[in-house]
């Protein structure tokens, strides 16, 4: 449900003269970070990545605080001058005299942070400040309830919010919900990261409500209130993301409601037309080509072989035959490749068995890889070894920590392909959609004995990262008994055991992918820029609502002036 219909915005617009001008301002990226404090205090880091060609300052409002306080704040900029903090901000000085000030203006119920522009052009400030009690203490636990982004003058290409306490894990007993944009929410390394998935409009915000165990916190700001009232009031219009109809659909609607006139008889063929019009429109966006077989074969491993960013593209296209979750049978082959597990035959069964190193050197392996890894030593008990049977038994209880790693993991994806510029926009760049014809391109050649027999040339890393990419596409053991025919010694060098060994571990590793599978099911995606799975009304963090957040901290307006 949008907060601001299309004809407001369309009437702010022509009413109030300063937004046209601060509307050729842009912003790329906002990171902000927030670490809390056992008093239930904060410090607030926020990175803004913008370019600016208008205003003479930037403001952030910050209103509705009730007994919070802004203190401590310092701006500074790429060049890595500090600018001077005044007691007061006037907001009518000239250009040249906010250059390299900062300060906080005060407002009704709040302030704003506000700093010169300095310089137009491309920049990045940093601006870092404290919050005390932002973390409120109920009669039944402990919570926060704040807008972390407000509306403002802008559509921001990107926003990331992580929440962390020193020495604090944020598991599942903290429960987490957003609100006010088209994102997700989970947790990751004990941390909480909100981010969006689809660019923000001016109109949306970014609010997080979570909630602790009681005595987690020591603040001194206490409400007299059960956290279910607060949870019933956040939840109010709280539903699912309710997005501009695309020009395509619109047609469609178009052309449903001609056959409705015309008679019923087409009718049940509807569904089908529609899907099959929405998965052109995502093979084109994802590859550039309806004609996926027009690409040949690849020898070339797309992406570099990031398993995140390979995975993303895999797990989201309908086009990829690819079983769910694939991506931890990836992740174990690669972290044996890299000493954080190893697989012995245990001479007195004969079976071979998956051990865990915990002096291992995680350096070379992602932060999920980790988490997984976390979850599977766990799982092991005792011994450290991980049997068949002790991940399922494990994950029956564990469901919502594997639908926060299944989730983690699309988002780290994600990220990393933002961040690499193949995806901008909602949708993929031109760059992008190169390497993601290699994945098609990639998948043929492994998928093809001749190719494989004839092309592969005997390098170990490449033998690695071909088996590593066969497990996201679900044919290692096909990949791994090719490579073996072509040459077994090669092959024991290349994965430190021989073909019978390696093809235990295949099967363990995905004996333990459709644990995942069937313990953290989340709805598909899809390419052109779904959510991943639905809001979540329990606090199990998942996609967030537009809808709802109502009774929270802070908030007010942000832009150039």
């Amino acid at each position: 449900m949008k907060r601001l219909p299309l004809l407001c915005a369309v009437l702010l617009a022509l009413v109030l003269p300063v937004r046209p001008a601060a509307a050729q301002n842009q912003v790329h990226d906002v990171d902000i970070t927030v670490t809390l404090a056992t008093d239930g205090s904060a410090q607030i880091r926020e990175v803004w990545d913008m370019t600016l060609s208008r205003g003479t300052e930037v403001y952030l409002g910050r209103e509705n605080l009730g007994d919070i306080r802004i203190l401590d704040l310092t701006v500074s900029d790429e060049t890595g001058e500090t600018y001077k903090t005044d007691r007061s901000w006037d907001t009518d000085r000239s250009f040249e005299r906010k250059k390299g000030h900062c300060g906080l203006h005060s407002i009704s119920d709040g302030y704003e942070i506000c700093w010169g522009i300095g310089e137009y052009g491309h920049r990045t400030y940093t601006v870092d400040y404290t919050l005390t009690n932002l973390v409120k203490s109920l009669d039944d636990y402990d919570m926060i309830h704040y807008m972390f982004y407000t509306p403002n003058d802008f559509r921001a290409e990107h926003v990331k919010v992580t929440l962390e306490k020193p020495g604090f894990e944020m598991d599942t007993l903290t429960r987490i919900w957003a609100f006010g944009y088209d994102g997700y929410i989970w947790r990751e390394d004990g941390k909480v990261i909100a981010e969006n998935e689809n660019p923000l409009e001016s109109s949306h915000d970014i609010i997080i409500l979570m909630r602790f165990d009681k005595g987690t916190f020591e603040s001194n700001s206490v409400q007299e209130r059960p956290f279910q009232a607060v949870l019933d009031r956040a939840l109010e219009g709280a539903d699912e993301p309710d997005n501009p109809l695309p020009k395509w659909k619109e047609k469609l609607y178009t052309i449903l409601g001609f056959f409705m006139f015309m008679g019923m008889i087409l009718l049940p063929f509807l569904p089908l037309i529609a899907r099959i019009i929405q998965r052109r429109k995502a093979r084109k966006n994802a590859f550039g080509t309806l004609n996926l077989s027009s690409i040949d074969w690849s020898r070339e491993i797309p992406y570099g072989g990031d398993i995140m960013m390979n995975n993303y593209i895999i797990s989201t296209s309908k086009d990829i035959k690819a079983k769910n979750n694939s991506v931890a049978s990836a992740m174990i082959l690669h972290m044996l490749q890299e000493g954080c597990l190893e697989a012995q035959r245990d001479l007195a069964t004969g079976k071979v068995n998956i051990y865990f190193k915990e002096d291992a050197d995680f350096s070379k392996i992602d932060s999920t890889e980790k988490g997984l890894w976390s979850m599977m030593l766990e799982a092991s008990g005792p011994n450290k070894i991980l049997e068949e049977k002790e991940f399922s038994t494990w994950a029956k209880k564990k469901g919502s920590r594997l639908i926060n790693w299944t989730q983690s993991v699309k988002a780290a994806g994600l990220t990393k392909l933002r961040t690499g510029g193949y995806y901008q926009s909602s949708k993929y760049t031109d760059k992008g959609r190169t390497e993601n014809r290699k994945i098609i391109g990639f998948k043929k050649f492994l998928e093809d004995a001749t190719l494989i027999k004839e092309r592969t040339s005997p390098e170990v890393a490449l033998w690695r990262e071909y088996l590593i990419f066969a497990s996201l596409i679900g044919s290692a053991e096909q990949v791994a008994k090719e490579l073996k025919d072509i040459d077994p010694v090669m092959f024991e060098k290349a994965y430190s055991m021989p073909y019978s060994d390696m093809s235990r571990v295949i099967n363990l590793s995905n004996s333990y992918s459709r644990v995942v599978s069937s313990y953290a099911y989340t709805p598909s995606t899809s390419y052109s820029g779904g959510s991943l799975g639905g809001f979540s009304r329990s606090g199990g963090g998942g996609h967030s609502s537009f809808g709802g957040g109502g009774g929270f901290s802070g908030g007010g307006h942000s832009g150039v002036r």
